[in-house]
């Protein structure tokens, strides 16, 4: 497991973003890193249903489709991101904007990635694409991709989590203990360590 170094110091930042692709673990290890730093979690996509009044992805997708669902995604980040601080789950489209034409491919989200990096430490949990591909098919609970092969996607969206990543977390078969222990070891997070273990008196 590796993680590049970065000059940004982590009091630049008001927050912790998780991203990556569905299936990564971004949720578990969320919340996990959130007890440790005594921060709240904010998932992005949960936010989103709460404020459609509890309505599911899919039932979005299905009455405004997926760049009602983006402009959402948008209002949503754009909200917590300027709140205390937090840790803030995102899901894996967080860096998408989709088109409005549906016969044209979705494009990389300049407006969401300008948000995460004014206001947060990016932390970026990557995994191997069979992990993922194998990730997804456990799972019925999130609407279609436009019908395209996931490994399209995925090798179109994994370049764009780097781009804007502050913190890369090789993942590769890593478990939840092993990459929050990666997280708060790194170098940009050592000052919230420090902080959260005063605080808390570990």
């Amino acid at each position: 497991m590796s993680a590049p170094q970065s000059e940004t110091s982590l009091s630049d930042h008001k927050s912790i973003a998780l991203i990556g692709a569905r299936g990564a673990g971004k949720s578990r290890l969320s919340r996990k890193l959130g007890k440790k730093l005594n921060l709240p979690v904010f998932s992005t996509d949960t936010q989103i249903c709460f404020a459609a009044n509890g309505k599911t992805i899919q039932q979005i997708v299905a009455e405004e489709g997926w760049p009602g669902f983006r402009q959402r995604e948008f209002d949503i980040l754009s909200k917590i991101a300027e709140m205390e601080s937090s840790i803030i789950d995102c899901g894996g489209g967080i860096l998408v904007e989709a088109p409005e034409n549906p016969g044209l491919q979705e494009s990389f989200s300049q407006r969401k990635a300008s948000i995460l990096k004014a206001h947060c430490t990016v932390v970026y949990i990557k995994r191997p694409m069979s992990w993922l591909l194998d990730k997804v098919k456990e799972t019925a609970s999130r609407p279609d991709l436009k019908g395209e092969p996931y490994e399209d996607l995925l090798n179109r969206r994994l370049p764009w989590y780097e781009q804007v990543a502050d913190i890369t977390l090789e993942a590769d078969a890593t478990g939840t203990k092993d990459l929050l222990a990666a997280i708060l070891e790194h170098p940009l997070l050592q000052s919230r360590t420090n902080i959260s273990q005063t605080i808390t008196g570990q």
